[in-house]
Parts: structure tokens; C-alpha cells; sequence
């Protein structure tokens, strides 16, 4: 039987929809950032600062590379925030399974019920938990990069127009 990813969320629980969400937010976050470092290269805004120190206007420069750097750093604690839910939720989706499965099975008589109860519980400790952490992996894994290459073109790239 092949899985779809849906299949995933169901044996997840309820708590699988709140991770996806954070999923969604930080996909979206990350998609932002990767829009704004190709607009950056169509951009040139060091060339423009370039141009405008040139022109006279030490102080226009300087404003233009702040702009920049702020509109280079929005987003990232969205990012950072949010993928750092995921795995709270995904623990708690944990705690939760772990408590449906254990809780779940008590008193019954039916050994194969009670099998169930404890299987069900703990998909959703499993899923929930593996999902939460690959939401906060990726989130992370995209800041990391992005701080990397911003920081590679903020010291590089720019350096020869900043203004003392």
C-alpha cells in the first residue's frame, strides 16, 4: 500500500493541522526571501548607492543601503519564530498520542482494542514529533542559508559604497 502524505496527517491527529500550518509559514517565508535575493539581483542596489554617492549625495547612499538592509532582514524572525512552534506543537502532539494510546487502552477487556488504542496514540506521538522537526530543519536550514549569503553581500558587494 503506498502512502500519500495525507494518509500521514490522518494518522498524525488533529495536531498534524497545526503543524501544517506552521509548514505553510515558513515554506511561504522562505519563498519571500528567495524572491527577494532574485529581485536584489535584477535590483543592483549597490550599484544605486554606487550611482548616488557619485552623484554627490553621500547621506542618499547611506540611506538607500539601510533601506535595503531592512528590506533584506524582513521576514527572518517570522521564520524563526514560527518554525520554532513547529516542534512545540510537534512535542505536544506527542504527549498527546502518548497520552491517548496509554489512556486510551485502560480498562478494557479487548486485548485487540486495546492494541488499537496504543497503535493510534502512538502514530500520532510519532507523526507529529517527525513533522514538527522537519518544519523547524528546513526553517532553520533556509535562515542559515540566507544569513550566509546576506552577510556574504552586505561585507563583499557593499562594502565599497558604504559611507564612513
Amino acid at each position: 500500500m503506498d502512502a500519500t502524505w495525507m494518509d500521514y496527517v490522518r494518522l498524525g491527529g488533529p495536531l498534524m493541522y497545526a503543524v501544517l500550518a506552521t509548514w505553510v509559514v515558513v515554506l511561504a517565508g522562505a519563498i519571500d526571501r528567495l524572491l527577494y535575493a532574485v529581485g536584489r539581483v535584477v535590483r543592483r542596489p549597490a550599484a544605486r548607492a554606487a550611482a548616488i554617492k557619485k552623484a554627490g549625495s553621500p547621506s542618499g547612499a547611506a540611506l538607500e543601503l539601510q533601506r535595503e538592509a531592512q528590506r533584506a532582514r524582513r521576514g527572518l524572525d517570522r521564520i524563526d519564530t514560527v518554525s520554532q512552534l513547529a516542534t512545540s506543537v510537534g512535542l505536544f502532539g506527542t504527549v498527546v498520542g502518548l497520552a491517548q494510546g496509554f489512556l486510551g487502552r485502560g480498562g478494557t477487556a479487548d486485548t485487540s482494542q486495546s492494541l488499537q488504542a496504543l497503535g493510534d496514540g502512538l502514530s500520532t506521538a510519532l507523526f507529529t514529533t517527525i513533522a514538527g522537526l522537519v518544519v523547524f530543519l528546513f526553517g532553520q536550514a533556509v535562515l542559515v542559508a540566507y544569513r550566509e549569503w546576506l552577510s556574504y553581500i552586505e561585507r563583499d558587494m557593499l562594502a565599497p559604497v558604504r559611507v564612513p
